[in-house]
């Protein structure tokens, strides 16, 4: 999924469904980021995946946030598309954050 398709799928929720949307889509993501841990080990193999998950996840709070306190400006929601898609992005995060972002639609298509 690209920004356009993923920015198509919020804009037909209501502000509560893209609460709980972007609250399942960020527990995805860390399940998605769990990828990067050492196996069986206290390590990180793949340091890049946590940076980048991490960053999206600042983001999704935010847009939450926003979201939840019915603040007067969007700025955070408006981008989250972008965030999410990691067009602009390379390696682990953009599968990670779409395989995520899909599993989130499923469960809340459900």
């Amino acid at each position: 999924m690209n920004t356009e398709a993923i920015q198509i799928e919020l804009d037909k929720l209501d502000s509560r469904q893209k609460s709980v949307l972007l609250l399942t889509y960020g527990h995805q993501l860390t399940v998605m980021a769990r990828d990067a841990y050492e196996f069986q080990g206290p390590g990180v193999n793949k340091p890049r995946l946590l940076r980048d998950a991490n960053e999206i996840l600042h983001r999704v709070f935010q847009a939450l946030r926003e979201l939840e306190t019915q603040a007067d400006e969007f700025f955070s929601l408006q981008g989250i598309a972008h965030w999410i898609s990691c067009d602009e992005k390379e390696g682990d995060i953009v599968y990670a954050s779409k395989q995520a972002f899909s599993r989130a639609l499923q469960k809340c298509n459900t």
